[in-house]
């Protein structure tokens, strides 16, 4: 059996996240980075592998970007594995978005889980996670879903039960009105256009950013060798205030598995 790890990892928590559970999960493994692909290519995993699907949350849903990118993964009854990363709000209907999405494509996901990291936005919150805490319970996690991929005759009659709303609407996410952008320090070396998936940054004006295009993902703030790009700003400064002192509660991970 081969795993097939697919992620999306603007500032690379959602990577190791990802990378931990596979390492529990034991299997020869495949890496697709769908971050640093422009057009992610066509995977077709077969009901003798899996998958290990690991998204961010953003505003309770992943990314429209890897909503979209889910038509081109491809399985057969294949068992899949599903981890929503999110920065201490909530991860609300990530979940079953994930599900639906993958189950549209022929994968039967088997086993769940909700983890935490520092936020994408508001790096303050959760800051240092995942912490060992949250580790102990991925490696616990892919220890409970390498047995569930033993029992093909106990997951192929079952279906996972999952928190959230069952009638959500992941379009009701526009996005944060905060995006972030170069100061005084940038040199124009372009890292931050090369990492930006929807070519939010101008080669010949990277300082700028597209605010219509811009996920506020964060790559480019974690790729800038000269800590120039981040988010400023009044609005941003008040808004940070507020949701620190909202989220400040720490939260635990939460496991879901088919029975």
């Amino acid at each position: 059996m081969r795993l097939y790890n697919v992620y999306f990892s603007a500032k690379g928590t959602t990577r190791l996240c990802a990378d931990c559970i596979a390492e529990g999960l034991n299997l020869e493994k495949k890496d697709y980075d769908w971050l640093t692909a422009s057009e992610p290519e066509k995977i077709a995993v077969s009901s003798e592998d899996a998958l290990l699907f690991s998204m961010p949350v953003y505003g309770g849903y992943i990314p429209k970007l890897c909503a979209e990118r889910a038509a081109a993964l491809h399985g057969d009854h294949t068992p899949a594995i599903i981890a929503a990363v999110y920065g201490n709000r909530h991860y609300d209907n990530a979940l079953l978005q994930m599900k639906d999405l993958l189950e549209s494509q022929g994968f039967h996901v088997i086993a769940a889980g909700a983890f935490l990291a520092e936020h994408s936005i508001f790096p303050a919150v959760a800051e240092g996670r995942p912490d060992e805490k949250d580790l102990a319970v991925m490696r616990e996690f892919a220890g409970k879903c390498e047995k569930l991929l033993k029992e093909k005759d106990l997951w192929m009659e079952k279906e996972i039960a999952l928190s959230g709303n069952p009638d959500y609407d992941a379009s009701v996410f526009k996005g944060v009105p905060f995006h972030p952008e170069g100061d005084k320090n940038c040199t124009g070396c372009g890292k931050c256009v090369q990492v930006c998936p929807v070519k939010a940054i101008a080669r010949e004006n990277p300082q700028k950013t597209d605010a219509a295009r811009c996920i506020s993902c964060g790559a480019c703030i974690k790729v800038c060798p000269e800590k120039a790009r981040d988010y400023r700003g009044e609005a941003y400064l008040t808004a940070r205030k507020g949701f620190e002192e909202k989220c400040a509660a720490y939260r635990k991970p939460e496991t879901f598995y088919i029975k």
